[in-house]
């Protein structure tokens, strides 16, 4: 079980069905409604939004893409617009559910909206293990029952992890979702029938632009293909494989004292073609030549492959180094390499003859090698 976060857009869409009528937009732009006071805000996982800037109160109809304008320009692609609903602080409640060893955890206060952890006393807390303990937990809080079991019934049904009302009002018979954060079972994906999917899936924060490139390209591969931009001025630029070996790459990096210098953090590993790593190496090396760093070293490093063909996987490399070769003989870059896998032998062979022709190796090693050589050597040339 992985617990990850969806939009709020579709996080109200799971609990009140039909009955939301909030708008989800991203930066390719939809059709806006023409009249009518909204709440327009950041749909990507942030948390504390408002004290942060990127939630605008009634905001007119004609005005909801002037508003997001200076959000995109940070980064952001996903927003939401809701109708907006006046309301007095003193309305505001706090309501949670959370998926526990012994059923589903229920928190509860009167006092909600931001400033709900500064008054943790105030807060009731309910277990729930059976159906007729909802209902009766619903009688304990003044929140109406059939919401309650509404809520309740879709925690159960969307393979939900963490509900979060905060802040909620109620009128009567009328409650009022100001904002909700929904956490879900990555493992229940197959059994909700699309009532959420990996689109509403989000990552807190603005990605950076190659992050973005990388997400889209490992959309259309069963190979992996990830990226971290880590500092997009740094020193050691990596393009890693193979999980374990790439994390421990990484780590030798930051125990030689380049953690605030490592520019990235990622891996291609599953057996990617030729063209899929050429594409996945390309948006590395663009990132890298745009790091304003003096001294820079690329490390193309990894465990031993089972299935990657080191042959296959370097040939794209070149590729995407072929394409910005006088950028890197430029900025006076070096290359450091450790492999392993299938044709190890002829993609080192072939690398290293390649890396000397064009004047950028560092050094070039296979796995009969430490796998930390590559970093190493990398961390002193730069470190001069």
């Amino acid at each position: 079980m992985a617990r990850v976060k969806i939009t709020e857009y579709r996080a109200k869409r799971l609990l009140l069905g039909d009955a939301y009528a909030g708008l989800s937009f991203d930066e390719k732009g939809t059709t806006f409604p023409t009249k009518g006071s909204f709440v327009v805000k950041v749909d990507q996982g942030i948390k504390k939004r408002f004290v942060q800037g990127l939630v605008a109160l009634s905001v007119p109809a004609r005005d909801i893409q002037k508003v997001t304008a200076p959000w995109k320009k940070k980064g952001f692609s996903r927003f939401l617009a809701e109708p907006f609903f006046p309301h007095t602080k003193e309305e505001e409640k706090y309501l949670s559910l959370e998926r526990v060893r012994d059923g589903v955890r229920v928190l509860y206060t009167r006092e909600g909206g931001i400033d709900i952890e500064s008054h943790p006393e105030a807060i009731s807390t309910f277990t729930i293990a059976t159906e007729a303990d909802a209902i009766a937990v619903a009688q304990k809080i003044d929140i109406p029952e059939t919401f309650f079991i509404q809520l309740y019934t879709a925690f159960q049904k969307y393979h939900c992890a963490f509900v979060e009302i905060n802040p909620l009002v109620v009128r009567g018979a009328q409650v009022h979702l100001l904002d909700a954060a929904v956490l879900v079972d990555s493992a229940g994906m197959p059994f909700v029938r699309s009532a959420w999917t990996e689109e509403d899936i989000v990552e807190a924060g603005a990605r950076h632009a190659t992050e973005e490139k990388i997400h889209a390209l490992a959309r259309t591969t069963s190979a992996s293909l990830s990226l971290k931009v880590l500092n997009p001025n740094g020193n050691i630029f990596f393009l890693l494989s193979g999980g374990g070996g790439s994390i421990v790459i990484a780590d030798e990096a930051a125990e030689k004292g380049m953690s605030g210098r490592i520019g990235n953090y990622g891996e291609y590993s599953g057996g990617p073609t030729r063209e899929e790593t050429h594409l996945y190496a390309r948006e590395i090396i663009s990132l890298m030549l745009s790091s304003t760093a003096k001294k820079k070293a690329l490390v193309i490093a990894g465990g031993i492959a089972n299935f990657t063909n080191i042959k296959t996987t370097f040939a794209g490399i070149i590729d995407a180094l072929t394409e910005r070769m006088k950028d890197l003989q430029k900025q006076k870059i070096k290359v450091y390499v450790r492999r392993g896998g299938p044709e190890e032998r002829a993609g080192l062979e072939h690398m290293q003859a390649y890396l000397k022709t064009h004047g950028v190796l560092g050094a070039v090693y296979g796995s009969d090698a430490p796998i930390t050589s590559a970093v190493d050597d990398a961390v002193r040339f730069v470190a001069k």
